[in-house]
């Protein structure tokens, strides 16, 4: 309602992409976001960069240069993003895929598992999804390595552990794959994609391969509680910045930093959180710590000291490669087995891409990837065979936020 001092002038807003009141915000929107990273990131990272550095073990790469010798498979998941919200509820879809890369490129790829995840909330698709995404992706490894067993390395995007829940320490002993997506448990897939995982690392293991974790997305706090029993006063001033600003300002090019095995530094870090969590929080971080105890005493059941083995058998790094980046930065490895950190760090160096990643990666991330257009032709493939299977069903597929449609139609 109009107040009684104002007048309706009738004019119309122009839709145009030149919107000036718009780009004036956006301007006062940018500085105010580089005055407040700046403040609150680069300056600590910066101010605190010697200090760190004398408490990290930072070590200068020197071994011999790899001029891509060696075939890697890099596997790779993608999903819709964001998840189709339809008037029955919500869905997405999960692609999975790998490429071989080899000295003279790609030698091989392939899209070898498609899933689709319908719900009612989206917060449980979303979930759902990214647990889905990493036990096709496990799944994906296996497949490659079957028909591909000549390769010298794995590579999966993401660390190689997905999950924080108790769940995740209980591999699932079973797992019916005509039913898995008939599976409503978070924890149940969780617990199938841990056995999952185990599979992958055992065969990697029996055919004598690394298994290399690439975090790109780091939102971890790992350097802060490795530095928490060290200096106490930096962990706090650290502890609101994420790993990968902290190492990207510390490493020099060709530096990398071994952050312990995932095991150890996982256990300082829960024991750590706990203290500033509520109460729910607590009860669930106790309760991992209390089975990685277990593991620590012998006396695990085989499931639980499977994961415990190979997450003490894994080493989180931080390198910096010798190549230029378009956005310089420090790259995290999740490496198992340890033992092969100087391979992996030997191909890595000299093999990662502009784009902050090793070339494999890279290469996969281009291949499997679902862009808007795939997503409205998928939405309109949905459309299509709604009608097949008789005109009621277009009520329940119909977007439930019509003015969106242009990101999918």
């Amino acid at each position: 309602m109009l107040h009684e001092d104002e007048e309706f002038s009738g004019k119309l807003i122009e839709l145009t992409d030149e919107n000036p009141e718009l780009t004036t915000a956006l301007v006062e929107a940018a500085k105010d976001i580089v005055s407040k990273v700046y403040a609150n990131y680069a300056r600590p990272a910066l101010e605190n960069r010697d200090k760190v550095r004398r408490f990290l073990e930072i070590r200068k790469f020197s071994g011999v240069v790899e001029n891509g010798g060696r075939i890697v498979v890099a596997v790779d998941s993608t999903w819709s993003k964001p998840t189709l919200e339809i008037v029955s509820g919500v869905f997405g879809v999960i692609v999975s895929g790998y490429v071989v890369v080899g000295p003279s490129g790609t030698s091989s790829y392939e899209i070898c598992r498609m899933s689709s995840i319908v719900g009612n909330s989206e917060r449980y698709v979303n979930t759902a999804i990214e647990v889905y995404a990493k036990i096709l992706e496990y799944d994906t490894a296996l497949k490659a390595l079957d028909k591909h067993s000549y390769v010298d390395m794995v590579m999966l995007d993401g660390s190689l552990y997905f999950s924080t829940r108790p769940s995740f320490f209980n591999p699932a002993k079973n797992a019916d794959e005509n039913s898995l997506e008939n599976i409503k448990e978070i924890d149940e897939l969780i617990s199938i994609g841990s056995s999952k995982l185990l599979r992958l690392l055992r065969k990697a293991s029996d055919l004598g391969l690394p298994v290399v974790g690439v975090v790109k997305r780091v939102s971890s706090r790992f350097i802060a509680s490795y530095i928490e029993g060290l200096d106490s006063e930096l962990a706090r001033l650290l502890r609101r910045l994420n790993d990968k600003v902290i190492l990207s300002y510390v490493l020099e090019p060709g530096e990398y930093a071994v952050i312990s095995s995932y095991l150890d530094i996982f256990k300082m870090h829960l024991s750590i959180m706990k203290r500033s969590s509520k109460a729910l929080k607590q009860k669930r971080i106790q309760t991992i710590l209390d089975m990685l105890e277990t593991c620590s005493s012998g006396n695990a059941v085989s499931g639980l000291k499977n994961i415990c083995d190979v997450m003490r058998e894994t080493a989180i790094v931080f390198y910096k490669p010798v190549s230029d980046m378009v956005y310089p930065q420090a790259i995290r490895l999740d490496v198992y087995p340890r033992s092969r950190i100087e391979d992996v760090l030997e191909y890595v160096m000299h093999n990662t891409s502009q784009n902050a990643v090793p070339i494999p990666i890279d290469y996969a991330d281009r291949f499997i990837r679902l862009e808007t257009a795939s997503l409205k032709r998928l939405y309109r493939l949905i459309m299509t065979y709604g009608v097949e299977v008789g005109g009621d069903a277009l009520i329940a597929l119909g977007l439930t936020n019509p003015q969106k449609s242009y990101l999918f139609t």
